[in-house]
This record gives C-alpha cells, structure tokens and sequence, in this order.
C-alpha cells in the first residue's frame, strides 16, 4: 500500500515540473523584456512615437507595433508623458476603425496621465477633443460637453478653439437643442485671414439646423454657399466632404418627405458637380441613383434611365465594389419594371459580381481591423506584465536591501555580469553580419525579375515581328543564361569565369535585339585566373544592361560597346566604355516610370556594394565618367582579389 502511494506522488509530481518550468519561462521572458525596456532612453520612446505618427494612417499595424515598444519603454522608464503620448495614438487609431469604446477607454487613460503636469500641452488638449469625440460617438452629451468645455479652457489658440466650439454645436444639434447650437455658433471668433475650412463648416451645420427646422429653402442656400466655399479651396479634407453628404442627405430627405422632387434634383445636381470637382466619384453615383428615384416619382422614366445607366457606368470605373453593386441592383429592377428582362439579367449578373467583391472586401477589411484589435490586446497585456515587473522588482529590490551580501556573493554576481554580456556582444556580433548577409542575398534577388523582365520583352519583341526563328534561337540561350543567373545568384561569390561565361551570353542575347545599334567586344587579360578568383555574382551585368538600354540604343548610328577586365593594385578592374548618347541626354529621354526604375537598381547596387565592404572588410566601389560632349559612359569596378577569403581569418 506504501508503495503505490509513493509510485502515485512521484507520477503527480513527474506531471508537475512541465508545468511549473514553462511558468517559469514566461516569468523570465518577461522579465527580460522589462529590463530591456527600463534599460532603454526616453529619447527612444519620442522617436518611435513620431515614426507610429507618420504611419497610423497609412500603416497603422506597424504603427501599433511601434507604440507597443513606446508604451513598454514609458512605463518601465515611468515616462508618464510619453506614455500618455501612446494612448492619444491608440485612441486615433480606435477611432479611424470606428471602435468608439475602445478609444474613449485609452483617451481615459493618457488623461489620467497627463491631467497633473502636463495640462498646458497639445498633447492634453488633444486627449480632451478626443474624449469629446468618442463620447458624442457614443451619444454621452452630456461627457462630450463637459470635454469640450475643458479644452476651451485649456490655453489653445483661437483656431482651435473655432473648431473645438463647432464639435459643441454639433453636441447641442444632436441633443436637439438647436437654440443651443446657433448660440454657440456665434461664439466663434473670426480673424483677419479668410478661413474657408471653418467657414464651410459652420455653414454645413447651420444648413441642417435649418433643415431640422423645416426650414429647407433656406438649409439648401446655405448648403449651396458651404459647397460655393469648399470649391473656392485647392482640397477639401475627408472630414469635410463626408460633412457635406450628410447633411445634403438630411436636407434631401426633407424635401421627398414634401415631394418637392424638382427641389431634390436640382440638389443633387448640385452636389454631382461639387463631388465631381473633388473626384468624389462614389458620392456621384449614390447621387445620380437618388436622382433616378425622384424623376420616377415625376414620371421622367426616360430620364431616370438616364441617370441609372450613367450611375452603373461610373460605378465600374472606380475600385468600389459597393457602389456598384448599388448602381447595377437599382438598373435591373428598372429594366425587370420596365419588361426588358435580357437587361435586367445582364444587370443582375454585374449586381452578383460586385456582391461577390463586395464580401470579399468586408472579410479583408475585418481581417485587417481584427488583426489591430489583437494587437491592441497584446498591448493591454504589455502594460499589465510590465506593471507587474516593476511590482516583482520592488519587491525583490526590498528583500535584498535586507540582507547582507557577502564579498563572494558580489564577485560571482560580476563574473556572471561580465560572462553574460561578452556572450550578448558575440551574438550581437555575429547576427549583425548575418542580418547583412540575408540584406545582400536579399538584394541579390531584386535583381534577377528586373532583369528577367527585359529579356522577355526581347522575346516579345521578336515575335512580334514574326521572327520565329530568332524568338526560338533567343530563347533557347535565354534559358541557358537563366540557369547560370539562377543557378550562382544564390552564391555571395562565384568564379570568374561563371560570371564571364553569364557576361558573354547576355551581351549575345541584348546584340540579338539590337544588332543595328551596337557591337561589342569582350577584353580579359589572359594573365588573369578565372578559376581562383572569384567576384561576387551579377554585379557587372546593370552596368552593361545600361549603357545598352540607356545609352547605345538611342544612338542614331551603330555604337560599340568595350568590356574590359584585368589587374590592377591587388585590383580586379571591370571596365565597361560605351559610346552611346550619355547620361544627361539619356536622363532627358527617360519617362518617370523608367526613372524610377533606374534609380531602383542604382540604389540595390550601391546597398550591395555597402553590404560587401562592411561585411568583408573590403573596398569595393564603382566610378562612372561621362565621356566629353556627351560621346558615352566610362564605368570602372574595383573589384579586391581574394577579398573574401580575407575576411574570414
């Protein structure tokens, strides 16, 4: 009986361990992320902040990503600023995806840390709008206010006050208090300068005050000179468009309520031509579908036809699924009224297609707010574990205030310091040259589609011209260069001899193409082993590649093209001399699109070459002259011998 006790405890105890070594994993994991964080400045904290600030819009999954980072370095550093600075952000962010709560929850949070010290900053004023924001969103009036009211005490200037007393009168229009909004509106306070932006804003707000009165003449005049306003200005903000069409809505929905169409259409046109001056093309088409309805109601059928099969065709020029989906719904159900049912099923087939994107456009988009939500998550975590961190470092801070360490305590303690950080330089060491290594195979890669690219156009070109024979010959040592390209691009260095061999066979296949441009010659000192050496891979084909589409197929007559390669000083000296039209006039005949092009592979070799000298421990470099009266291009690659070898001693 003994026995199977004992056999019982140990079995328990054997299940046991996992569970208590892997709780010990995630304590050390966090603890060593929280001694990162504590270890690192303020300054870094600012300056990931500023980069989350440029990418919120744009990117604001990497711009949570950065926060996080911020966040966990404020908190450790017990930066209350910077760390109110994070949850303005996050709060933006919640906003621009809608999840009001959530950013009303973290606008909360950087006021509790900002409202003691730093109640004079625009970080405050901004936590106090947001606040006023996310609770009008929320229809808490009352909060909204009492934020709005904060921040026009705060010291802001007479802009922003402006802009935070259009939020109030836009609180007191939605608690139906309209007395309540005009009198606020007059609190505004005008400058010398004309303010347009202010202006339509106003005007949109007193357009619908007037529209919730009944009062539609006079809410569409005063729409008409909130749109005058806003055309009168190079862009109008997202903010102020969307403004516009809500209050458009109202006023239009007032005025079928009084089956006043006539007024309806003409307000709609109205607002076809403001969205069609901003490109609002979207807008256009919900309008022109509104149009239809009215002129059916009148009896205008031909005319409403007009409108809908205008709408649909609008709708397929622009990447908006919906509005589509809208414009051919609302076009079949008028041909099936109409008895035009071959129409109708054509319409009703585009309808199902832009259903079918419009799905398909929602699941990403869900996908993408899904994906902020969880990360948000992993930074409410963040502060939580960090919280507890310092909670678990006082604690252990006053256990050891409380004993004595004795002398060989304290030597164990350094010789572990010192073991520890020799060991996290080496690998510091050892990953920074292999994060260089993966860049330069990285760039490497970059440069094969480019060039696959171009060889393909050749063989587009010839048989275009019905050249079989040519296309099928180019072909053929296409495909052997792509094997020697796919084959050594993978390679940090290959022989010399592979890269001349790859050389020889582009420069075959580019006279193929160009035989009534240029000639070329091939130059290699014969004192030169091209077994030993070994150069890195496809670094002298962009070179060649340029002065051939750049520089000799532009020539009038037939050029030349001299590919030199010899000794130089411990040197492998490439040289590359065309007598092509040059740089400068070639620049001039580029399109931006080929531009940007050049530039991109430019740019891959000069990284390529950085790479290659930090991580050999060499100087490789390239010298381009422009040959007198714009007769051509002289490169020169400096290219060290058995460099390679070198480096790793």
């Amino acid at each position: 009986m003994r026995k199977s006790v004992l056999i019982i405890g140990i079995v328990m105890s054997l299940m046991w361990v996992p569970d208590v070594v892997a709780q010990n994993k995630v304590e050390s994991k966090s603890k060593e992320r929280y001694k990162a964080y504590k270890s690192s400045s303020q300054s870094e904290a600012s300056s990931l902040l500023n980069d989350a600030y440029v990418l919120k819009d744009k990117n604001p999954g990497e711009a949570l990503n950065k926060v996080q980072d911020a966040l966990g370095i404020s908190i450790a550093t017990k930066d209350e600023f910077n760390e109110g600075k994070c949850y303005v952000l996050i709060g933006e962010i919640n906003e621009s995806i809608q999840e009001w709560k959530l950013a009303r929850d973290n606008y909360e949070s950087a006021y509790e840390r900002l409202k003691t010290l730093y109640s004079g900053t625009p970080e405050f004023r901004q936590t106090l709008k947001g606040l006023g924001n996310t609770n009008l969103k929320l229809r808490d009036f009352e909060a909204s206010l009492r934020y709005y009211n904060q921040a026009l005490a705060s010291k802001g200037g007479r802009q922003e006050n402006n802009s935070i007393l259009v939020l109030m009168a836009e609180v007191y229009y939605q608690q139906g208090n309209t007395d309540a909004a005009l009198e606020t509106l007059k609190k505004i306070s005008y400058g010398k300068m004309v303010d347009n932006d202010l202006d339509a804003s106003v005007q949109n707000l007193n357009a619908r005050i007037l529209a919730k009165r009944n009062e539609y003449d006079n809410s569409s005049k005063v729409l008409d000179k909130s749109l005058n306003t806003l055309s009168a200005e190079p862009s109008v903000a997202r903010s102020q468009a969307q403004s516009i069409q809500e209050t458009k809505e109202e006023i239009s929905q007032g005025l079928r309520g009084q089956q006043r169409f006539d007024e309806d259409i003409d307000l709609r046109n109205k607002s076809i031509a403001f969205n069609n001056s901003i490109n609002n093309l979207e807008e256009v088409t919900k309008d022109k579908l509104a149009i239809s309805k009215s002129l059916v109601d009148i009896g205008e059928t031909s005319a409403a036809r007009k409108e809908l099969e205008e709408a649909a065709a609008i709708a397929d020029s622009i990447n908006n699924p919906e509005a589509k989906a809208n414009a051919y719904l609302a076009l079949a159900n008028f041909y099936d009224k109409s008895g035009e049912t071959k129409r109708a099923v054509t319409a009703y087939k585009k309808y199902s297609e832009a259903v079918a994107s419009t799905e398909t456009k929602t699941e990403a988009e869900t996908q993408e707010r899904d994906a902020l939500l969880k990360k948000q998550k992993e930074i409410e975590s963040l502060s939580k574990e960090i919280s507890i961190s310092q909670q678990q470092e006082k604690i252990e801070q006053t256990t050891v205030s409380r004993q004595k360490i004795i002398i060989y305590g304290l030597i164990l303690m350094i010789v572990i310091t010192l073991t520890t950080s020799y060991f996290i330089y080496k690998n510091a060491v050892a990953s920074k040259i292999a994060n260089q290594l993966l860049a330069l195979k990285s760039l490497r890669s970059q440069m094969n589609p480019h060039f696959i690219f171009n060889a393909l156009n050749s063989v587009n070109h010839f048989i275009a011209q019905q050249d079989e024979r040519t296309a099928n010959k180019f072909l053929s040592e296409f495909s052997q260069l792509m094997r020697l390209v796919l084959e050594n691009s993978q390679e940090d260095f290959i022989p010399l001899h592979k890269e001349q061999e790859i050389l020889s066979l582009y420069l075959k296949l580019e006279h193929y193409r160009f035989r009534d441009k240029f000639e070329y010659t091939i130059d290699i000192d014969e004192n030169i082993n091209a077994d030993v050496i070994e150069v890195p891979p496809m670094l002298i084909q962009p070179y060649i590649e340029n002065a051939v589409w750049h520089g000799l197929r532009y020539k009038d007559t037939i050029g030349h093209l001299h590919l030199k390669i010899r000794e130089a000083n411990n040197y492998l000296l490439v040289e590359i001399q065309d007598n092509g039209i040059g740089r400068v006039k070639s620049a001039a005949l580029k399109t931006a699109n080929q531009k940007k092009h050049n530039s991109t592979g430019i740019k891959n070799i000069e990284e390529r070459l950085k790479i290659l000298n930090t991580v050999y421990k060499a100087n490789y470099r390239v010298t381009i002259e422009d040959l007198a009266e714009g007769t051509g291009t002289h490169v020169r690659i400096f290219l060290p011998i058995n460099q390679r070898k070198k480096s790793f001693a």
